[in-house]
């Protein structure tokens, strides 16, 4: 996620080259008093990258875990003879060593956009945005059986489908205009409403339905005569703790916190 954040940032930076080269040739400049009004209102709508961060406990990867019963739920097909026990391995191919692996999916949102001046160069602004999403995790068990010694390693991949709710208000910071052209910087607080669904066996890790995220963000609009257009990214990170005091099922043993990330990349119309 961090490799495509730096290349949207690239590419935004690029295409504003380019429209910057362009403006110096514009004679007209259009929406000349946009920016003067009061209040205005649009339109959002983009693709996002909804993901996980896992803050593991100390040592998890040393606890051996020996009901059979609670094994039993997710891996399918084994018998209770000889088993000994099992545990949650780190995955080799996750580089932090952690014993889930989380592949986010692009996802969709769109929303509607309140715009208040509060200065020449200074806005608040209120989207309510329904934004959905998918996530795979998976994660490696090692069981262990005594009739003859084998151990077996077990990967287990389950689909989350995240929808949600957002209610941002941010503080966005204009340049100063340059022909049809301008920039600007966003940041705020967004509380956060999830619908979460899984094909996962019931509490297999449980969330709680709220969250608020500070969000931190980069735009570039474009004037043009009819209305302004905009490009904008924005990353979201999550300030709460999600992970479900309730949570008896051993999977979620391993985990010590759970956050939400978050990455927007938003076609703005006001």
């Amino acid at each position: 996620m961090k490799k495509a954040f730096k290349t949207i940032i690239f590419l935004i930076l690029a295409m504003a080259c380019v429209n910057g080269a362009q403006a110096q040739r514009r004679k007209v400049i259009y929406l000349q008093t946009y920016d003067w009004a009061p209040y205005h209102f649009g339109l959002r709508v983009g693709t996002n990258f909804m993901d996980y961060k896992l803050i593991m406990k100390e040592n998890y990867q040393n606890v051996i875990h020996t009901d059979f019963s609670e094994i039993n739920k997710v891996v399918k097909g084994i018998s209770e003879d000889g088993f000994q026990s099992y545990q949650i391995l780190s995955v080799a191919m996750d580089t932090v060593g952690r014993p889930f692996r989380t592949i986010p999916h692009p996802g969709f949102s769109v929303g509607v956009i309140g715009d208040l001046r509060l200065g020449d160069f200074l806005n608040l602004r209120f989207s309510p945005t329904y934004s959905l999403s998918s996530i795979d995790i998976g994660y490696t068990l090692k069981l262990n059986y005594v009739n003859d010694s084998t151990i077996i390693r077990n990967e287990n991949s389950y689909n989350i489908h995240v929808n949600c709710l957002d209610f941002p208000l941010h503080i966005k910071y204009r340049s100063k205009r340059y022909n049809n052209i301008g920039f600007y910087l966003l940041t705020g607080v967004n509380p956060r409403l999830f619908f979460t669904f899984s094909n996962a066996p019931a509490e297999w890790i449980k969330t709680k339905p709220w969250d608020v995220d500070l969000d931190l963000g980069v735009g570039l609009d474009v004037y043009n005569q009819w209305f302004k257009m905009g490009l904008e990214v924005k990353y979201g990170f999550g300030m709460l703790n999600v992970f479900s005091d309730s949570q008896v099922y051993y999977f979620g043993n391993p985990i010590e916190k759970l956050k939400n990330r978050q990455l927007q990349i938003t076609i703005t119309l006001e």
